[in-house]
């Protein structure tokens, strides 16, 4: 996986076609599409994000959701990047869902791990949850939403929704979960 990644971003930090100069290369952020897997009674997504100057990776993280419970699947995913000509940040929306299992149990665990321009893992952080439904028809939906790179984030959409973040030494990362249980 770590390949991938490294040959994502160098396809992004190399590919501007500039002539060699002086000055250091702006830095820019890239990420691959969440890749999605499924089972029964479980559904996991991963996204990886990263940051290059030139041909320097400065600063990576990587996101895994996972949801559990019965007939699990990922709703949706999107990706956004920053506006600007370099992007400095990505933006990951994802809604997994799940229905309660025989015993009734749903819930969550999301992992971000970020790393600097050695490799070395600098922060890991992650949110967990976990509810006994009595419905059996009742859905659990969780949006999350997975913000990494550079400089300042963008704001934070809902204050009251619950966060977690962390930052490296050039980079940082946020992560917003948010649960809602959907009658069947």
């Amino acid at each position: 996986m770590r390949s991938v990644v490294a040959a994502l971003l160098l396809v992004a930090g190399t590919s501007s076609g500039a002539a060699a100069s002086t000055e250091a290369p702006a830095a820019r952020c890239t990420a691959a599409r969440p890749v999605v897997s499924s089972t029964e009674t479980a559904v996991e997504a991963r996204v990886l994000t990263g940051c290059t100057a030139g041909e320097l990776v400065v600063f990576r993280a990587a996101l895994i959701v996972r949801a559990h419970g019965t007939s699990c699947a990922a709703v949706s995913e999107e990706l956004e990047a920053d506006p600007a000509t370099e992007p400095q940040w990505i933006r990951t929306r994802l809604e997994l869902e799940c229905a309660p299992g025989e015993k009734g149990l749903v819930g969550s665990q999301l992992t971000a791990e970020m790393y600097d321009q050695q490799n070395t893992r600098v922060a890991t952080y992650g949110l967990g949850d976990s509810f006994t439904e009595r419905d059996p028809a009742a859905r659990h939906r969780w949006t999350v939403e997975f913000v990494a790179g550079l400089g300042d984030l963008p704001v934070a959409p809902d204050p009251a929704v619950q966060t977690s973040s962390a930052s490296a030494v050039k980079g940082s990362s946020r992560t917003h979960s948010d649960h809602r249980v959907h009658a069947g």
